[in-house]
């Protein structure tokens, strides 16, 4: 049987090879999570397949690629996972802000704003003379409903978790109320904004330089901007890849110009073509956390001592290619959260990490030492664990490396099997570590949570000058000791783009038109709302050379 779905957005849907009986019948209403029915015996021609769905979508009567039309893979910011493709939302979508490659705050949609005195509540107000690209005006009520749909999202709810609400003013003013102060809270504001009508679409419309036609990105003509983007093709063609070796012949061969990936991912593959390469940061961080209820890490001396063994800088050659950032501290080295002076106290050193060995009064040997716990499913954090393990045997510290499935290395966690695991948590741009420390928190594995340190999380959202202290306190008691942030990889056909200086999430983001944040934090100075449409230039970012609390995204 064979049942056809009507999208509101004009999408007809196949679900074919089910079951003659099915679960619904013609005329019926169905959403997200509907039950059509099951799967039937394989028809004849693929008898020698297991049985399975056939799905089959039409865009204006054309056959085009499902796969672009399932959430996680699709065009919609906030259900899409695929790293490739959100490559193109920079082009598609804008936000009020965009993170810089320094983890700053640059206002984009956003003219101006105001926040309260106890930094509970914002009040932004939008650019005037910003519409979508079917025409219609950007109104505060569709940045509303975009920041309660990211709210929603598995992508976005960590980040926002700490909004109470969002509510229209007017046509061009929006209010965030908050549950805690939050000093910087424009940060978490990187989230695409769409037309309020199309946040559950499958392409949502933006107000970005271009607009999806079917498979191709055309250049919008009602773009609000005066300086020309990133880009200035009139128009972008996407090509469908299925798997990373699909993508990778798509670029070696000449087809694909652009690909945006995770060059450390399992899926990830090399290039043997002529191209050029743009590091784009993330606030991903590699990690070793302890268990401090039992084993040999109860030991704060030895936790204390491990950072000095942890060879950073080899590592991000060694272990990441290129592609990550040594930190001693829990924020990225490109922001400025990042206490150069203090992380060099407690930076490799093989000497120091013998001498704190020693004083920690714990020697270990082969067949007696801790085990650092490891997800097999990701070989990034395998080849970091087996260096750890490597380099500080020849320091005279035997650390076993114990590599599982990611069922049983969650549940190894869980259950506080381990000494020590390397893990791997998306932090939000400010860097906020409370799901380590809040009771319950998603990475309290090993009996890390604490009041205190919780505290002091809570402390540095309303005051970021904290975060110091916060540092300090952690490289006292070492609950966790950072590694690295890892970094994404642009990768560009020779000459198909001059330069790109990539922010957070942000490929195309344009250096040269970017503004501070003290362009639009009118909080103390009480000017009236500015009305005329701004042209967004002012002091450019730096341009990088060619290579969320923690969002759900975490995976220990």
């Amino acid at each position: 049987s064979t049942v056809v779905v009507q999208q509101p957005d004009g999408v007809i849907a196949l679900y074919s090879n089910l079951a003659e009986e099915t679960a619904v019948s013609p005329g019926d209403q169905v959403g997200t999570g509907t039950v059509l029915g099951t799967v039937g015996d394989t028809a004849i021609a693929e008898s020698g397949m297991p049985s399975h769905l056939h799905l089959e979508m039409l865009v204006n009567e054309e056959y085009v690629d499902p796969l672009s039309y399932l959430p996680e893979h699709g065009f919609n910011p906030y259900t899409c996972t695929a790293t490739v493709n959100r490559a193109a939302f920079s082009l598609l979508y804008e936000s009020l802000f965009v993170v810089s490659s320094h983890f700053r705050a640059e206002p984009l949609l956003c003219e101006s704003f105001t926040a309260s005195e106890d930094g509970k509540t914002y009040r932004y107000t939008l650019v005037s003379g910003v519409s979508f690209s079917d025409g219609t005006p950007l109104t505060a009520q569709d940045a509303a409903a975009s920041l309660r749909a990211a709210q929603q999202s598995a992508l976005y709810s960590g980040r926002l978790a700490h909004m109470l609400s969002v509510t229209a003013d007017d046509d061009r003013t929006l209010t965030v109320t908050l549950d805690t102060a939050y000093e910087n809270f424009s940060l978490m504001l990187d989230v695409p904004i769409v037309s309020a009508a199309t946040v559950q679409s499958s392409t949502p419309l933006g107000t970005g330089p271009y607009y999806l036609d079917g498979e191709v990105l055309r250049r919008s003509s009602r773009w609000w901007q005066t300086q020309a983007p990133a880009v200035t093709a009139e128009t972008i063609e996407l090509q469908a890849a299925k798997t990373p070796n699909d993508i990778r012949d798509n670029f070696e061969f000449g087809s694909t110009d652009l690909v945006y990936c995770d060059p450390n991912s399992p899926a990830a593959v090399g290039y043997r073509c002529d191209y050029e390469a743009w590091e784009s940061p993330t606030p991903i961080l590699h990690y070793v956390g302890f268990n401090l209820y039992s084993g040999w890490f109860t030991n704060v001396a030895l936790r204390r001592a491990f950072t000095y063994g942890v060879d950073r800088e080899a590592m991000t050659s060694a272990v990441y290619n290129g592609f990550a950032q040594a930190a001693t501290l829990p924020c990225s080295p490109a922001s400025d959260l990042y206490d150069a002076q203090l992380a060099a106290q407690y930076a490799y050193s093989a000497t120091a990490f013998q001498a704190a060995i020693h004083n920690a009064g714990v020697p270990t040997s082969e067949t007696d030492c801790p085990v650092l716990l490891v997800c097999s499913d990701d070989p990034a954090r395998v080849r970091a664990a087996e260096y750890l393990s490597s380099s500080m045997q020849e320091n005279g510290f035997f650390l076993k490396v114990r590599s599982l499935g990611r069922e049983a290395y969650v549940a190894a966690l869980q259950a506080g099997n381990y000494d020590a695991y390397l893990g791997e948590v998306r932090l939000t741009a400010n860097f906020d570590l409370s799901e380590f420390f809040r009771t319950g928190g998603a990475l309290s594995y090993g009996a890390v949570a604490d009041a205190s340190l919780a505290g002091l999380c809570t402390q540095a959202l309303g005051n970021s000058g904290s975060y110091a202290d916060l540092c300090a306190r952690l490289l006292d008691t070492v609950p966790f000791c950072p590694i690295v942030f890892k970094s994404y990889e642009v990768c560009v056909s020779r000459g198909a783009i001059a330069s790109i200086s990539p922010g957070v999430d942000c490929v195309f983001h344009n250096a040269a038109t970017a503004r501070t944040l003290a362009d639009a934090d009118h909080s103390y100075d009480g000017a009236a709302e500015p009305s005329a449409p701004t042209d967004v230039s002012a002091d450019p970012a730096e341009p990088t050379e060619p290579t969320d609390a923690a969002d759900p995204t975490q995976e220990p």
